[in-house]
């Protein structure tokens, strides 16, 4: 197991916010604000009076989206609007598609080492992306020497001469590897023989079990998506909205998603089967094990491992390979020990293709849909994918779940989940 000395690492306490479709409901959220709704609600879960919380962890991509560019503020400014103490420092971490699964790692590894290098023993964890506020940058040749707060040569005799840069448009670009996102996709997709009608049949698969879900969630009187709350918010109108759902999720079968046209050479991308962009916030409560005892907090989801790997950027789909190898490796069990898997669907053809390499079996993986339907609101994402991984391991009572999700420029991350109640009446 992944750890130093005998630490042993637990999630306490999760939650999430619905995933909100781009321009939708969520919009009119700061990613701040979603982040404070989701650890508000983590925290009520976890029981745990915020006074004992010793550390914060913010996961956030797409800065600038906050008014007033308060973006940089982001993992204080949570942490202290939901009552930690002022004495209690915040961090920020970002590793794209993995930022959210990043938050709860480097938690782990703060609780995990000894106490006279760092005695922190509870931290919350969250993520949280508003994509539909990414700004336009105007990009000005630089500022000018005769005063610092003018742009040189911004603009002259009436034209601009900074470009307009769409910053989501242009970060789906990877300029030092020569590709974009969905092209990896398609890239990697090719090598492994995947072909376009499994893209469309995951995808619309993706689409059939977030409908289920959604139906059968905890919100809608069932036991499904237990980690998913609801939220109050306003429409695009002014009109109260009570979002109790992923708001992305829709019909979508294999007929129409056969008849949209590939965006890649190798025809295996389209829009219908490549993840949403989204709005949305994750939230977890993580501690040792012994200070959750102490505090009478729940133990029963131990972080057993976790893997990061780099993989060539071209295919950066395949990330989560080698980064579940490792976590596996780590936690000291093999694929066929697993009971349940989240694995991001960044995109149908990155999907299968991880799927191929790994042989997993599909009736273990997204059993409630992934990002293709639900949305992928990058730095929340990591944290949707634990959070929901947890309440369904629940649900099952299974014993073993891994989460992962690659990363753009050519990453991976995993983590081994260890739900203890299950072992122990396993082994009873």
């Amino acid at each position: 197991m992944v750890g130093i000395g005998s630490t042993s690492v637990v999630i306490s306490g999760a939650a999430r916010t619905p995933v909100g479709v781009k321009c939708g409901t969520l919009s009119s959220f700061a990613a701040e604000d979603l982040a404070v709704l989701a650890c508000n609600e983590a925290i009520r879960r976890t029981g745990i009076g915020c006074e004992h919380l010793d550390g914060a962890v913010g996961a956030n991509v797409y800065q600038f989206t906050a008014p007033g560019a308060q973006d940089i503020y982001f993992p204080r400014n949570v942490a202290l609007r939901c009552g930690l103490r002022e004495d209690v420092g915040a961090l920020m971490v970002q590793r794209i598609c993995g930022s959210g699964l990043q938050a709860i790692i480097t938690a782990f590894q703060q609780i995990a080492l000894p106490d006279d290098i760092d005695d922190t023993r509870a931290v919350l964890c969250f993520g949280a992306e508003t994509m539909s506020r990414c700004p336009r940058i105007d990009r000005a040749p630089r500022r000018s020497g005769t005063s610092f707060w003018e742009f040189k040569d911004a603009v002259h005799n009436g034209s601009r001469n900074g470009t307009l840069e769409d910053s989501m448009l242009a970060s789906l670009n990877h300029d030092y590897a020569h590709t974009a996102m969905m092209l990896t996709a398609d890239e990697y997709g090719q090598r492994v023989g995947v072909t376009r009608r499994d893209c469309d049949e995951f995808a619309a698969l993706s689409h059939e079990r977030a409908r289920t879900a959604r139906r059968s969630s905890r919100v809608n009187g069932g036991d499904s998506l237990g980690g998913l709350f609801a939220l109050d918010a306003t429409d695009s109108h002014g009109r109260p909205v009570h979002l109790a759902r992923d708001e992305c999720v829709r019909e979508a079968s294999i007929d129409a998603l056969t008849r949209l046209p590939a965006l890649t050479p190798n025809g295996l991308v389209s829009a219908g089967n490549a993840s949403e962009i989204a709005d949305g916030a994750g939230a977890v409560v993580v501690a040792s094990r012994a200070r959750a005892e102490e505090l009478g907090l729940s133990a029963q989801f131990e972080i057993a491992g976790y893997g990061i790997a780099g993989v060539e950027p071209r295919v950066m789909g395949r990330g989560p390979v080698p980064a579940v190898h490792q976590a596996l490796n780590r936690a000291g069990i093999g694929i066929d020990d697993v009971d349940l898997w989240e694995i991001n669907e960044a995109f149908a053809a990155q999907y299968v293709g991880v799927e191929k390499e790994l042989g997993l079996s599909r009736d273990r993986v997204n059993v409630n849909g992934g990002a293709i339907a639900i949305g992928h609101p990058l730095a929340a994402s990591g944290a949707r994918i634990v959070v929901d991984l947890m309440y369904e391991m629940e649900r099952r009572n299974v014993p073993y779940g891994v989460a992962s999700a690659c990363i753009g420029g050519g990453q991976g991350i995993a983590m081994v989940i260890r739900n203890t109640n299950a072992m122990q009446r396993r082994h009873a």
